[in-house]
């Protein structure tokens, strides 16, 4: 989470701008990001900013207001809110509560009063919530390998971590990831992309194909003629959802690069780009670790995975690879063509085939690897908010 608390200010009343600025902007370790007054103008800044707090103005007229509470409680529940007004009746002080508000600040407000809230939400809310980890598995050209390394590999750190790993078909006309568990969904993304402004955790949680092997499903749509429902902030939205729901979502990315995959992307703490040791799948992976780069997706979060690797190929090696792509080669999985192919034909993952096969072993290290890295970012992080909670209000 970043050092600094993002706090909109949901307000109604332009005159009372100063009196609820004022006090906000006072306090240590707060950036504001602009004011807004109307329920499309709050979803607007949502999308645009990060924001953690959100402070509602419940006057002149609460009724309105405690509405948008609602929404925001039941559609963003990882957002803490605070609702300020000089109406102090028990109904007054109840009414924004059950929406789902967090803490209640009496108008005048008493600056030791607002901080005191302001820290219990960040206790509360921000101390106690671990953001769930989006990785994006992506191939540098056709029949790599990635849709069956992010079934897999979704598997092995659902079993690792002994939690539901969510599993993400990003491929909207021709993805096969629920062939890779013989499984028919009942809904899809379409269904979500059905549901609009109603979209909610709930919702979505309904819309998950639940598998034995701690996996959660969110398939593609069922025909290619429902893809066209699906947009960018749809993509955003969903992944939103899934990491405040699971601890790691796992999103299988079509190989190109347009509106919807960067969609994704962009809100991935990893990107592997799957390669192998052949001169065109290289050059493909160079050039989307660069386009990647170009628009914004951090080069630190991409990572190079070689599948089929034969440590006997006297062409590349895999010494030549970081030196082109300048880092190490994050994994590798060993070259067994005709055992995957037979379990993709089965419809199983290669761990129900056979669990001490060379594939298998290889992802599941690379799944502790990545689950590892979790819990080392996961404690950094914790370190980072109590010092953050402590520095508040110094």
């Amino acid at each position: 989470m970043s050092q600094l608390l993002h706090v909109c200010v949901f307000n109604t009343d332009p005159e009372a701008s100063s009196e609820l600025l004022g006090p906000l902007q006072s306090l240590n370790f707060v950036r504001m990001v602009p004011e807004v007054s109307t329920a499309d103008e709050l979803a607007q800044a949502l999308q645009e900013y990060e924001v953690n707090l959100i402070v509602f103005h419940l006057d002149p007229v609460p009724a309105p207001i405690i509405d948008v509470i609602d929404q925001v409680a039941t559609r963003y529940p990882t957002i803490a809110t605070i609702a300020i007004s000089s109406r102090t009746g028990p109904n007054e002080i109840l009414a924004p509560m059950r929406a789902g508000c967090d803490q209640f600040v009496c108008k005048p407000i008493d600056q030791g009063d607002l901080a005191s809230a302001v820290g219990r939400v960040a206790s509360k809310r921000l101390l106690g919530r671990t953001q769930g980890r989006c990785i994006c598995v992506t191939s540098a050209s056709g029949g790599a390998g990635a849709t069956s390394i992010a079934c897999n590999l979704a598997l092995e750190i659902g079993q690792l971590t002994d939690t539901e790993c969510a599993l993400f078909d990003l491929d909207l006309q021709f993805g096969d990831v629920a062939l890779n568990f013989d499984t028919e969904p009942e809904y899809s993304l379409f269904e979500l992309a059905e549901a609009g402004t109603s979209l909610d955790r709930s919702l979505l949680t309904r819309t998950l194909t639940k598998l034995p092997a701690k996996v959660s499903l969110l398939t593609r749509p069922q025909s290619i003629d429902q893809c066209e429902a699906i947009t960018p902030d749809l993509i955003h939205r969903v992944i939103q959802l899934l990491t405040a729901s699971h601890e790691n979502v796992i999103v299988d990315v079509p190989r190109r690069f347009d509106s919807t995959t960067f969609a994704a992307m962009k809100q991935a703490d990893l990107v592997f780009i799957v390669c192998q040791l052949l001169v065109p799948s290289i050059r493909h992976a160079q050039r989307y670790r660069d386009t990647m780069v170009r628009f914004g997706i951090p080069a630190d979060r991409i990572e190079f995975i070689v599948n089929r690797f034969d440590q006997s190929t006297k062409g590349v090696q895999l010494n030549d690879l970081a030196e082109t792509f300048q880092k190490p080669i994050y994994a590798t999985v060993p070259n067994d063509y005709q055992f995957v192919a037979r379990c993709l034909d089965l419809g199983r993952p290669v761990a129900a085939v056979d669990r001490s096969s060379a594939v298998r072993v290889a992802i599941r290290k690379f799944a502790r690897r990545i689950t590892s890295d979790t819990t080392s970012e996961s404690k950094k992080n914790l370190g980072e908010k109590k010092g953050f909670l402590s520095k508040l209000f110094s």
